[in-house]
């Protein structure tokens, strides 16, 4: 087995390819957000108690409103939680074609791409001074992809949060791969 980096390894078959890219783990930034989560999941049971005592429909109307925007934001620190605890990035390359998973606990589906349709893979340059591209690397969300190629037409992004040279040198092998 190879590695690139710290966080990508590489495994060798006869007619493949297996490449593993483990999520990005900060024990602090871990702690935190589990903390955040579990607050989060705190104030909604707390409001969604409240909602059921006031008798005002007005009030109970705003609760609601605010309901769902808590449930979607639930939603997206669980799935950044996951991520962050058991997400992994996995990526094969077999028989002409590149398989690609973003796995969270053994649940993610697998995408495959033909190599005769993929067209001009590259490294994403992040932007400077972007907000954008500051919340896309940050912690809490699950974006901030380094690679991508296109496919009918489609940008097809994968290698979230890598280091400029880690991305490059994964890069290097996926063309390689490809081009064989």
């Amino acid at each position: 087995m190879e590695f690139i980096g710290e966080r990508i390894s590489i495994k060798r078959m006869e007619n493949e390819v297996s490449i593993v890219i483990i999520s990005l783990k900060e024990k602090t930034k871990n702690i935190l957000l589990t903390i955040y989560l579990a607050l989060w999941s705190l104030s909604g049971i707390i409001v969604f108690s409240q909602y059921l005592v006031i008798p005002d429909p007005n009030t109970r109307l705003a609760l609601l409103v605010w309901m769902a925007f808590w449930a979607y934001f639930e939603f997206k620190i669980f799935k950044a939680y996951m991520w962050r605890k058991y997400g992994v990035e996995k990526i094969k390359l077999r028989n002409g074609k590149f398989l690609y998973k973003r796995d969270r606990a053994g649940k993610g589906k697998v995408k495959t791409y033909e190599f005769d349709f993929i067209k001009a893979p590259r490294y994403i340059e992040p932007k400077e001074n972007s907000f954008f591209e500051n919340i896309n690397n940050s912690y809490w969300v699950i974006a901030g992809e380094r690679l991508a190629f296109d496919y009918y037409g489609r940008e097809i992004k994968f290698g979230i949060q890598l280091s400029e040279t880690d991305a490059k040198a994964l890069l290097k092998l996926v063309n390689k791969e490809i081009s064989k």
